[in-house]
């Protein structure tokens, strides 16, 4: 299939009220494939929230992959027919948790996961980083999933692009002080430049008076090209046709990925 329409949820999550937020990611999933949707992507804790200064709080809540909220997301997926991409705080043991976006398909399967391999801040005193950057084959092309911060790394990008990710779907809980929500926007561009890929990355809104999110929900095309953006502070679903055949064609003139020289670039991994 060489089109498909992706859709990101911009949404508000309810610290530690993951029933609610349970309840209005499925109404809003549910509203989304009224919108066409065909791969549909939650923000970064969307069954928990996101709190920077509730991380203990976070990991108690965190679930196994057989806990309610990935059962409830599986159960809708396999019932509407999408794929979609719902990230929780993961319990993988005893008291260990990882930031995880969990990716399932359009019978209700996990195709697989992805835990943030960059932790920011406190996030590196409470949970377990991921340590690899799979990508999926999917009837919708080939996809590759980042948590967040990792979105600040090129390397996460370069690496799922060199494994064949015609389209990167970043979760984020991003907040807007300073800089942020600026650097957000970059980030998100170039990536997509430097790796003739899309880049779907959805963001949360509202949050603690501290630590507001910064919305900007946004599709970026593999010139770099800002197909569609959410505002900074309102919950919106947005929509946009994923056209495969472009990164083919993109990567026939823009010949970025096959003309590096990796013997020169050890420095790097010191």
């Amino acid at each position: 299939m060489n089109q498909f329409r992706l859709t990101l949820i911009q949404m508000d999550c309810k610290f530690g009220d993951m029933e609610e937020n349970l309840r209005r990611a499925e109404r809003k999933v549910r509203e989304a494939h009224q919108g066409g949707g065909q791969i549909i992507c939650l923000p970064e804790g969307f069954n928990t929230g996101y709190y920077c200064k509730g991380y203990e709080q976070m990991r108690r809540l965190a679930e196994p992959l057989d806990g309610q909220s990935i059962s409830r997301m599986r159960q809708l997926a396999k019932e509407l027919g999408v794929y979609l991409v719902a990230p929780i705080m993961r319990s993988v043991a005893t008291g260990i948790a990882e930031n995880t976006a969990v990716f399932i398909d359009d019978e209700g399967n996990i195709v697989g996961t992805y835990s943030k391999t960059h932790l920011v801040g406190e996030e590196q005193l409470y949970l377990r980083r991921g340590r690899e950057y799979p990508v999926f084959r999917t009837k919708y092309g080939v996809i590759g999933l980042l948590v967040c911060y990792d979105l600040c790394f090129p390397e996460t990008s370069r690496i799922l692009a060199l494994k064949g990710a015609d389209v990167i779907l970043c979760v984020a809980a991003w907040r807007g002080a300073s800089y942020y929500s600026r650097w957000l926007n970059q980030v998100a561009e170039v990536r997509a430049l430097d790796n003739t890929v899309y880049i779907g990355l959805v963001n949360r809104v509202g949050g603690a008076p501290d630590a507001l999110f910064c919305g900007n929900s946004q599709i970026i095309d593999p010139v770099g090209g800002v197909l569609g953006r959410c505002s900074a502070d309102q919950e919106e679903i947005l929509y946009q046709d994923i056209l495969l055949d472009q990164v083919h064609e993109e990567r026939m003139g823009n010949t970025v990925l096959i003309d590096r020289h990796p013997a020169d670039y050890e420095p790097l991994i010191h």
